[in-house]
């Protein structure tokens, strides 16, 4: 043929070979568009207890051509479903286990059609993976270096969605093994997730879930306020037709946490009434608990009525629920309300400790189910605490709170350790998609570089190590000598320096407390029972109120037995409050120290509200006012402005 026919012939048949593969890839995306929402039904919605649904989900499967299909695409939503249902029986009704293992090109091909899609259902692919197995804390760093090397290949190819997919499952894969990393990558991914659930692996996981995952870790980092921020987006994207009590729980934890009790009653309360018109016992349950958690937290003579009524209640739901079976949760949430029955009104000692133990089995059960069962356990030791304070035994209620802090603080080093065996590198978590273009540009030019440096750096390396640590020393040796220097040696609060250069970094915009306390009689307690029972009773009044408070609140030492502590954005019902609440818990105890002979301390307080624009001279003053007339009038007793 000659060259010219040649080239008239390959132009006229170009057009037709261009919608050819047109059609071909039109096909393959709605072939994709199926298997991906069968699939992802399939997953979400089978459900041992619903023959009727589990039948439909089953025609779906079938009718969509999946269990026929050997191509790239197939295979993958195979392994998938395979993956998803976790060995039960039901999928071989549909298809077998398929004989050959997902490979390079068989990704590249989900890739080429739809990249978010792929980065959506890898990452389920490779969590589902290694949830598969028992062991959670070993199977968590292998399924974190593959999302990584996933995130990294969406981040080369400058796909925002795509990355923010990997990263929420990066982060749900870190929870567990560094609250830091987690909040980085969840944070990262909020922006860019659906609101709205959709029938697809890329909605899997929505801002819903995430703003819930980034609240909680917040609220155990102790920043209220921002978690507040998350926790009420959720109640503001999700319809109330379409909420549940666990919707609410991180709202009321972080408004009780910052001692708005009067919101977080209301929101539990919103809850409750929802969960009752929905008539779903293990909802009401939570929400129950929810309202209940808010009483003890904040709890006066007048509040015991109230939450002997709701754990009445919620013991009654118990009893005529037609549930068969509970979770784990649920169960716990339950117990926890009959041992507060029983503090509240048993006058039975065995049955109490019997009620005790029972809510120790229960939460341990919880905990060896829990991915994180430290968490678990650290739930346990509060509700014991607020339990044993309810029943007035404030010495065991001591010794959970110390249990609590204690078991806090060795969880904190393990993640500690943990971030450090994973290699975080936290700045580049913040370098934008343009900037990692850069660096996939000058890799090779990268490379080259490092092995002409390697040789350098056996050099000088001795050297630097030797400044390195040098620095180290010297800058711990400064930041303990200054710790040392702001906080009092005895009780562990503040000193009067310390705390006066905080105020400075108070928002001048809201309204604060400023509580002056002081020991009652304090000198005749030295005279009688000697200086060692006096410094007894400041370590333990400290260690009370600092329990009490809020990370963003400050308790200094203002003078032998008189305490300074400043409650941020806090008015004075809600200030005068925790400080009755403090005075019962330190009225409760009996014995000090070794002493044998029983005897109770009180304190008088005066509560003030300031701005941090205000002078503080003045605001001392006002504050020393009121406690000099509490003293006057009789002690053990507050008064405000």
């Amino acid at each position: 043929m000659p060259l010219n026919k040649l080239k008239v012939f390959i132009i006229s048949i170009l057009p037709c070979f261009a919608l050819h593969v047109s059609e071909a890839i039109a096909q393959d995306l709605t072939k994709l568009s199926r298997y991906d929402q069968v699939t992802y039904r399939a997953i979400t919605l089978w459900s041992n207890n619903n023959e009727q649904l589990n039948n439909e989900l089953s025609d779906q499967i079938k009718s969509s051509g999946l269990p026929r299909d050997d191509s790239s695409l197939g295979l993958i939503f195979k392994h998938l479903i395979w993956e998803g249902f976790n060995g039960d029986k039901a999928v071989e009704n549909w298809f077998s286990r398929p004989s050959r293992l997902i490979d390079t090109d068989d990704w590249d091909a989900l890739k080429s059609l739809d990249a978010e899609l792929y980065a959506g259902v890898r990452s389920y692919f490779i969590y589902s993976s290694s949830a598969r197995h028992d062991g959670h804390e070993q199977q968590v760093s292998p399924a974190i270096e593959k999302l990584r090397r996933l995130k990294s290949e969406m981040l080369e190819a400058s796909n925002s969605k795509a990355v923010a997919l990997v990263s929420a499952w990066l982060g749900n894969e870190f929870q567990s093994k560094s609250h830091i990393d987690a909040l980085v990558e969840f944070k990262y991914s909020f922006n860019y997730l659906n609101v709205e659930k959709k029938d697809s692996f890329k909605a899997m996981l929505t801002q819903r879930e995430i703003a819930a995952y980034i609240a909680n870790i917040l609220i155990e980092l102790q920043l209220y306020s921002e978690a507040l921020q998350y926790a009420d987006y959720i109640l503001s994207i999700v319809p109330v037709s379409e909420r549940y009590s666990v919707d609410y729980i991180a709202s009321v934890q972080a408004l009780t946490q910052l001692g708005r009790f009067s919101e977080a009653l209301a929101k539990s309360e919103s809850a409750v009434e929802l969960a009752t018109e929905q008539d779903d016992t293990d909802n009401l349950i939570v929400a129950l608990i929810l309202n209940l958690s808010v009483y003890t937290h904040y709890m006066t003579e007048a509040e015991v009525d109230k939450i002997r009524g709701l754990a009445g209640r919620i013991a009654a739901v118990v009893e005529t629920s037609t549930s068969n079976s509970s979770s784990p949760m649920i169960e716990a949430y339950i117990q926890t309300a009959l041992t507060l029955i029983e503090a509240l009104d048993g006058n039975d000692p065995v049955r109490f400790s019997e009620e005790v133990d029972t809510l120790t089995e229960k939460y341990e059960t919880w905990a060896a189910l829990h991915p994180s069962p430290t968490d678990i356990n650290l739930r346990l030791y509060q509700n014991l605490q607020r339990i044993y304070e309810v029943k007035g035994n404030y010495k065991k209620a001591y010794q959970f709170a110390t249990k609590y802090r204690s078991l806090k603080l060795d969880r904190n080093q393990l993640i500690s350790s943990s971030n450090a065996n994973l290699g975080n590198d936290f700045l580049s978590k913040e370098i934008e998609i343009t900037e990692l273009k850069n660096i996939k540009i000058n890799r090779e030019k990268d490379q080259l570089t490092n092995q002409a440096n390697f040789l350098k750096s056996i050099l000088f390396g001795g050297l630097a190590i030797i400044l390195g640590f040098t620095t180290l020393w010297y800058r711990r040796r400064h930041n303990i000598s200054k710790a040392l220097a702001d906080v009092d040696s005895l009780t562990g609060a503040y000193t009067r320096r310390a705390i006066n250069s905080w105020l400075n970094f108070i928002s001048p915009e809201q309204v604060n407390c400023a509580v002056l306390l002081d020991v009652d009689h304090f000198k005749k307690i030295n005279d009688n029972y000697g200086h060692n029972l006096g410094d007894e009773v400041l370590k333990t009044l400290s260690q009370i109120i600092i329990t009490r408070i809020r990370k963003i609140d400050r308790l200094c030492r203002y003078g032998g037995e008189e305490f300074l502590l400043v409650i941020q954005a806090t008015d004075i019902s809600e200030a005068k409050a925790i400080i009755n609440a403090i005075r019962k818990e330190v009225e409760g105890i009996e014995y000090w120290g070794e002493q044998e002979v029983p005897f109770n301390v009180s304190f008088s307080a005066g509560i003030v509200t300031f701005k941090s624009t205000d002078k503080i001279e003045s605001v001392l003053e006002r504050a020393d006012h009121l406690l000099y007339e509490a003293k006057r009038t009789g002690r053990a007793k507050t008064l405000t402005e």
